[in-house]
């Protein structure tokens, strides 16, 4: 069977991919455009397949099925699975990525032909099209983000925690841009606030999530009490009274997005004035914990300490060196 120029990127074996995408732009830039998009969004859907390849690596030690050659097949495997699920139009990512590249190259008069070197670009590294990837999600305008074709619905009713973020780079990555935000908001180290949510989730590993896999996006543990009118989860969890941590079920807050639920930490934080004492200082990230400890925000007495460990952490630290990396201008603002 003959391949069309738009099948022609679609098999992962096929070295002459960028080059069929540059002779599409020629006849059709948009369409272009949408192979380049959907090319950027096999890479991110394979880098998310080798991530849980690697989580399961201490499973297939000493193991009588794992050999060079399995790993071999099946790296070939999780390569064009992820090609296939980008042109299938199940994730959605590429159409995201395609209508910000249209507003860069398909909306002036003057049409900039696709280049093989802008192409190949692109594609030089898995690292650098992630952290594009997700450059090109934060910096669309937020009518683009909140659209109808948003349908993920608020997490509510009785729940319990699960994993939302499969690593810790993941999470910082996504928290990042608003933690930034908000950091300046409340004037202190974007560091701590990403380092509080860490420890509050586990590097959201321990999200608070509803019976149906919800996400509440509550990276902060804020409870849902007579003041919140919005969306709750209900999920056991601990205290310490008098010193002894004590289980018990008690409704948090629900958020309809990341961006939702920092910026509301945010307020929370802003309107109680027990917590003045940890805003508008500058506060660094390893200060920052202590003060919300003194102010009472958590009845752990070891929280400011725990919080100093994880901002100090290598965890941390490189996740946020491999994002900025990627992101220069981004470094100056940390």
């Amino acid at each position: 069977m003959i391949q069309t120029q738009q099948q022609a990127a679609s098999v992962y074996t096929d070295v002459h991919g960028l080059q069929s995408i540059r002779q599409l732009g020629k006849q059709d830039q948009d369409a272009a455009l949408m192979e380049v998009a959907k090319q950027f969004e096999s890479m991110f859907l394979n880098m998310m397949l080798s991530s849980m390849r690697d989580a399961n690596q201490v499973f297939k030690e000493d193991s009588l099925f794992s050999s060079s050659e399995s790993d071999f097949y099946q790296k070939m495997y999780d390569d064009q699975i992820s090609l296939s699920l980008s042109t299938s139009q199940s994730t959605g990512l590429a159409d995201v990525i395609y209508r910000q590249m249209l507003s860069n190259y398909g909306q002036s008069q003057d049409k900039p032909e696709l280049q093989q070197g802008d192409l190949r670009r692109h594609h030089s590294s898995l690292d650098g099209v992630m952290h594009q990837v997700q450059q090109v999600i934060a910096d669309l305008p937020a009518e683009e983000t909140t659209g109808p074709q948003v349908t993920t619905p608020v997490a509510s009713g009785r729940g319990d925690k699960g994993q939302q973020f499969a690593t810790a780079e993941a999470f910082v990555a996504a928290l990042y841009p608003h933690a930034r935000q908000v950091a300046q908001q409340l004037d202190v180290d974007p560091k701590a606030v990403i380092a509080q949510a860490a420890l509050e989730t586990g590097w959201g590993r321990f999200m608070i999530t509803d019976q149906q896999g919800n996400n509440s996006f509550n990276f902060f543990g804020i409870k849902a009490d007579q003041r919140w009118q919005g969306e709750r989860v209900n999920i056991q969890t601990h205290e310490y009274r008098a010193g002894v941590r004590v289980n018990e079920r008690a409704d948090f807050r629900s958020y309809p997005s990341v961006a939702a639920g920092l910026q509301d930490y945010a307020e929370f934080l802003q309107s109680g004035d027990r917590y003045q004492q940890a805003l508008g200082k500058g506060l660094a990230a390893d200060q920052f914990g202590h003060a919300l400890q003194r102010a009472g925000y958590a009845t752990d007495p070891a929280y400011g300490e725990k919080i100093q460990r994880v901002s100090n952490s290598d965890t941390l630290n490189q996740a946020l060196n491999s994002l900025l990396s990627a992101q220069p201008a981004a470094a100056t603002q940390l």
